[in-house]
């Protein structure tokens, strides 16, 4: 019988051991996510704003197709990815030149005109092509800075005195 019971714990303890292994089951783990591209906006104060333009005489013109030149610039805030920001202006063009942008106001013979001083400077046209209506400005520091410039112009009818008022719309888009 002794011969028997080691026998005998050895199936015991194989059957214990078998019964505390089992098979397992596989699983897999999916993972989703998203990385999108960064963002660029007008900068707070250029989304609604009014540029006044310097107080000029009907005289100013006499000698000048164009007077009463104002220096500003327009900016975008961007994100660290952002390289590039084209800047697109888009208005109505005046009556008695489709360069410029039209003047709502009292003074009759003026119009806004609006220049990129890049280098070159370059007039941005009211009525004119996208190429013609945008310009390109890479970013440094997370920030796209466009100066401009904005004159009263005459448009080839009678000048009279009075108030300019134009609106002019810039949209961006990025890279």
């Amino acid at each position: 019988m002794n011969i028997r019971a080691p026998a005998v714990w050895l199936a015991i303890t194989v059957g214990v051991a078998s019964h505390g292994v089992q098979a397992a089951t596989t699983g897999t783990l999916t993972f989703v996510g998203q990385i999108n591209a960064g963002t660029c906006n007008l900068a707070a104060g250029d989304e609604n704003r009014t540029i006044t333009l310097p107080t000029i005489k009907v005289s100013d013109f006499d000698t000048a197709a164009s007077t009463g030149a104002f220096d500003f610039e327009i900016s975008a805030d961007c994100e660290s990815d952002i390289n590039t920001v084209i800047f697109l202006f888009s208005g109505t063009p005046s009556t008695g030149n489709a360069q410029l942008f039209s003047n709502t106001g009292t003074s009759g013979g003026t119009a806004l005109q609006l220049i990129h001083r890049g280098s070159p400077a370059y007039a941005i046209p009211a009525n004119g092509t996208v190429d013609q209506r945008s310009r390109s400005i890479a970013t440094a520091g997370n920030k796209a800075v466009m100066p401009l410039t904005a004159a009263y112009h005459k448009t080839g009818e009678p000048l009279t005195h009075g108030s300019l008022a134009s609106a002019v719309t810039v949209s961006i888009t990025y890279n």
